[in-house]
């Protein structure tokens, strides 16, 4: 009996030191407890950059320049002598025409040239005179000369306000032995030169249309 009741002691005397060793109790055991998650901290998130675009600079386009400004007529003959006899200026429902006649008689009118230009980039020797609208219409007339009419005082004719002819002068050419004349525009237009006889006249037609 005795040798039983050893056992017994010796028995529970290990399994307490097992038990001491293991940490846990043998008299009561303690519940298990779940770890409390770490709070979740959202992220920051940045809108995406925007992709650069490339501005493509838009050109001006260009102004189409007028068919009728460069328009060059030739006309007439060379020799003898002229003498300007009236400028006069007449405004007709489709035109309005401007005539040079000379004193003269003749079947023949004397050497021209007539060119329309741009009046801006085309100034007059003296500069740029804007009161002769946006284009001119220049005459030149070899061996003309004006003993009896006086262009300081009868040029320059200035027409109605609002029409497509504002004004007819003088071109100054510095030439003893050719005249020149500008026949002032609104704008570009057409025109016509006309060669007549008896007596000898230069007529321009300024054209509403073509």
């Amino acid at each position: 009996m005795r040798g039983r009741i050893g056992i017994a002691v010796t028995v529970l005397a290990m399994t307490a030191v097992a038990c001491e060793l293991s940490g846990v109790s043998s008299s009561s055991t303690s519940p298990f407890v779940w770890p409390t998650p770490s709070p979740t901290v959202p992220l920051q998130t940045r809108p995406p950059s925007p992709t650069p675009t490339s501005s493509v600079p838009t050109s001006t386009p260009t102004p189409t320049p007028s068919p009728y400004l460069g328009v060059e007529v030739l006309g007439g003959e060379l020799g003898g002598v002229w003498n300007l006899a009236d400028i006069r200026v007449g405004v007709h429902e489709d035109s309005v025409r401007v005539v040079f006649e000379m004193v003269e008689p003749g079947d023949h009118v004397p050497r021209y040239r007539a060119i329309e230009v741009d009046n801006e980039s085309n100034p007059f020797p003296g500069g740029h005179d804007p009161s002769w609208g946006a284009a001119r219409i220049d005459l030149f007339i070899n061996d003309l000369y004006a003993y009896q009419y006086p262009l300081g005082e009868e040029l320059p004719i200035v027409l109605a306000e609002g029409g497509l002819v504002i004004r007819v002068g003088s071109y100054p050419t510095f030439d003893d032995a050719l005249l020149g004349f500008s026949i002032g525009l609104r704008q570009p237009a057409a025109y016509q030169v006309v060669e007549l006889a008896n007596p000898v006249r230069i007529v321009v037609d300024v054209l509403y249309y073509e």
